[in-house]
């Protein structure tokens, strides 16, 4: 029987492009017999393998770069504008050789479809090999890097490579995306499956908790906490000071959407792989403004809008009252409205044409 196979092309800008790729690609692997073969950066790829290893007879990985993203400055989340549009003039100047190389891999292969989140080497990709190719993201970077008028030529070259999306699925709060012009369909939130074992065991074990992160691409050493006696769970990348129980979850950590379900509080910036999880096991979330940034900024204020968050300023880092969060965030949260999320992971494949 030939081998039938789904590819994933995942930006290596950061991890929640990884992580919410693979809440669908664990889907694919437990409800269909299709292999997956993967492309992202090695530190992503590394991840998923440990995360997907039962499956790996089914699956195949490639590491390179699939992407710039935006690149902050050190110890901030203040995106530089000029380093990154250094970056991607580099990365866009590869692009004929990295679609080469992967066509000349794939083009033996039996393929379903080709999806992208949100990197336009799946795009281009598809294009050359004539399949099926899906676009699946709250956001494309043309949107972004209008937002910081980054140089003309390598926006439309972006904006060339989305136009070979047979279809673009958009997940919840995406940005206006008036770039794309493919028919475009809707899903929710999707996150990895909660373990609510582990949950308990965790809740248990630790007691009252916070989660703090402000993702893995991103360094941050001035975040003092006040007023709080329970166990701080932080991501790699971020110091905290002010508790003797802070727990750093290694960067090798599987499961890190449990430690979010266990805690009471979650704190990070509003990138949309966080506040997924966060808010589909129903957390009340602190989001950290990054005006700069685009998708950060819709994604508060949509959510504080409906009343299922609220945000703080970078700023505050220096001085976190969490009495005073949760204070206020039990007074402007509506757990009525927050219980409404749900993690449509199983609706993911009848919307990508895999079952």
């Amino acid at each position: 029987m030939t081998q039938k196979w789904v590819v994933f092309y995942v930006s290596s800008h950061g991890f929640g492009h990884m992580t919410r790729s693979l809440a669908v690609i664990k889907e694919i692997m437990e409800k269909t017999s299709y292999h997956v073969y993967l492309v992202c950066g090695k530190y992503q790829n590394d991840f998923a393998r440990s995360y997907l290893t039962e499956y790996k007879d089914r699956i195949q990985f490639n590491d390179f770069q699939t992407d710039v993203g935006l690149v902050t400055a050190n110890n901030s989340l203040v995106v530089d504008t000029k380093e990154t549009e250094k970056q991607l003039i580099n990365f866009v100047g590869k692009w004929e050789e990295i679609i080469s190389n992967e066509v000349a891999k794939l083009k033996t292969l039996e393929i379903e479809c080709i999806i992208s989140d949100i990197t336009p080497i799946g795009a281009l990709v598809g294009k050359e090999l004539n399949v099926r190719t899906i676009g699946l993201s709250n956001f494309t970077w043309v949107e972004q890097y209008e937002y910081f008028y980054i140089n003309q030529e390598i926006i439309d070259v972006f904006k060339a490579a989305y136009s070979h999306f047979d279809v673009f699925i958009e997940y919840s709060l995406a940005l206006p995306m008036k770039s794309i012009t493919v028919p475009k369909k809707e899903i929710g939130f999707v996150a990895r499956e909660l373990n609510w074992r582990k949950i308990s065991d965790l809740k248990q074990y630790y007691g009252s908790s916070i989660f703090i992160s402000c993702g893995k691409a991103v360094t941050i050493d001035n975040i003092h906490v006040e007023n709080y006696n329970g166990t701080i769970f932080k991501t790699s990348g971020v110091t905290v000071t002010g508790s003797d129980n802070v727990v750093e979850l290694p960067t090798n950590t599987l499961d890190t959407h449990n430690y979010v379900a266990a805690s009471d509080l979650v704190i990070a910036k509003a990138g949309w792989g966080t506040i997924s999880e966060a808010i589909t096991a129903n957390k009340k979330m602190v989001l950290i403004e990054r005006e700069s940034v685009l998708e950060d900024s819709h994604n508060i204020q949509r959510l504080t809008e409906n009343h299922v968050a609220i945000s703080i300023k970078e700023s505050e880092l220096t001085s976190l009252d969490i009495t005073a969060l949760e204070a206020k965030a039990d007074r402007e949260i509506s757990f009525e409205r927050l219980n409404q999320y749900t993690n449509q992971k199983d609706e993911i494949l009848e919307i990508l044409g895999l079952q």
